[in-house]
């Protein structure tokens, strides 16, 4: 094993979060619903720290066996041998204060025809926005360790996370697990006040320790690992997401909302109905004589995300959820229709609450690739379906053949707070399939 040399200090931070999007953690349980929420001893939701470290290493890229990552590695050294260092870092759990508010997401998985499959019905516990939460993190600096590389990497962490790059939990690729950092409180322990340090994780000893987070944030001089997409829209119509669980005294069908009633269209609609229109697109394409790649199901997997038996891919497309904004709710009464007859069902009179006249602005993450020619194509052919979403050609959600969840553009697309570059990566990606055959 490769040396240890000896502590010559202990950096504590107390970190104060807030969820910004629905938490799903599963403690493995179902007894309320199909997943339910971790919890502690006195019923309270929390991350582990196990979970949160995963997701900053996840984040700065470094892999288990990584000799510079200074959250240590291990490994076999030249001869055979075991060699590894201990992760500088500590974090602890992530614990939610009381002031949360839990609920219930439901939903089913549907075919390539929107049709739902049989048996996949579910749902799960989450803890919605606003919830607060803290955790502690403790750097431990050793004789010889880079201090201020281990600055930097603490930096880059704080950064993503208010970037929303770090998210939590499952479904964290299609709008859940996205929090803030609210606040940084951070003192050093080394020999000439080593006996405060019992007291480093009592939440009472923070109270007189000042904020120093903008000061974190300006230390990282680093690039973002995502293409961050904001597309502002305008709803033409009403949206139908149904929520499958309806309250007692309400419609038979009802739009979904969050615990404070505001109708949201969750990212993995969003992601459906994009990747569904990509794969229309290139069918076009493909009919109009162009040559695709060989592997273009295979690159588009990789884009979306992926399970195939064994085998499994995250999403590098981040679609997060979306809450429609100033939009009202309208009671439709309706009835069933035959398709064979072309008549009403008898019995099939339904109540349906859907939302009108609202505004939303989809926020999409584009994870950077190794490959910039994979990444280029690949917002080369989002930006399209954009286009389409921008234009009343691409509708989302339930009901599409009566003129629900359609929209139109209501400002500019902006690309990493550029606007008006949509066409130039349209462009660029169209020029290299006509000249060349090929994408890139």
């Amino acid at each position: 094993m490769s040396e240890n040399h000896n502590v010559i200090k202990r950096e504590v931070l107390y970190v104060k979060v807030q969820l910004t999007s629905p938490l799903s953690v599963s403690s493995g349980d179902n007894e309320w619903t199909d997943s339910d929420v971790l919890r502690d001893v006195n019923g309270n939701p929390f991350v582990t720290g196990s979970s949160l470290a995963g997701a900053m290493r996840a984040y700065l890229g470094k892999k288990k066996n990584d000799k510079e990552c200074f959250m240590g590695f291990a490994r076999k050294d030249a001869d055979g041998n075991d060699d590894g260092k201990m992760s500088a870092l500590f974090v602890s759990d992530m614990i939610f204060n009381g002031e949360y508010i839990s609920g219930i997401r439901d939903g089913v998985a549907l075919n390539e025809c929107k049709v739902a499959i049989d048996g996949s019905k579910f749902d799960m516990e989450i803890v919605e926005p606003r919830a607060t939460a803290y955790f502690y993190m403790e750097l431990t600096i050793r004789e010889r360790d880079d201090e201020r590389q281990i600055y930097q990497n603490l930096s880059q962490i704080f950064r993503g996370i208010n970037r929303g790059e770090i998210r939590l939990g499952s479904k964290k690729n299609r709008g859940f697990g996205e929090f803030k950092i609210l606040s940084v409180k951070h003192q050093t322990f080394d020999k000439t006040n080593f006996l405060k340090y019992a007291d480093a994780y009592k939440e009472n000893s923070w109270e007189m320790v000042s904020d120093c987070l903008e000061q974190w944030l300006n230390n990282a001089d680093v690039l973002s690992k995502m293409i961050h997409i904001n597309v502002p829209l305008r709803m033409k119509g009403g949206i139908s997401i149904r929520r499958y669980a309806v309250k007692k005294g309400e419609p038979d069908f009802v739009q979904l909302t969050d615990s404070f009633d505001n109708a949201i269209i969750p990212g993995s609609s969003m992601a459906g109905a994009l990747r569904h229109r990509i794969e229309m697109i290139l069918w076009d394409m493909k009919n109009a004589g162009i040559k695709l790649p060989e592997n273009i199901n295979r690159l588009l997997d990789i884009a979306f995300g992926y399970v195939h038996e064994d085998e499994a891919c995250a999403s590098n497309i981040i679609i997060g959820e979306t809450k429609i904004k100033g939009g009202h709710s309208l009671t439709m009464v309706r009835t069933g229709v035959s398709r064979f007859e072309s008549a009403v069902k008898q019995g099939t009179l339904y109540k349906e609450k859907t939302y009108v006249d609202g505004e939303l602005d989809l926020h999409i993450m584009v994870r950077k690739s190794d490959h910039p020619a994979d990444e280029k194509w690949i917002l080369g052919l989002l930006l399209l379906a954009i286009k389409d979403l921008q234009n009343g050609l691409l509708a989302v959600g339930g009901q599409t053949a009566v003129g629900r969840g359609i929209f139109e553009a209501r400002g500019p697309v902006v690309i990493d707070g550029k606007e008006g570059i949509e066409d130039e990566i349209v462009g660029e990606l169209l020029k290299n399939m006509a000249e060349r055959g090929e994408m890139y």
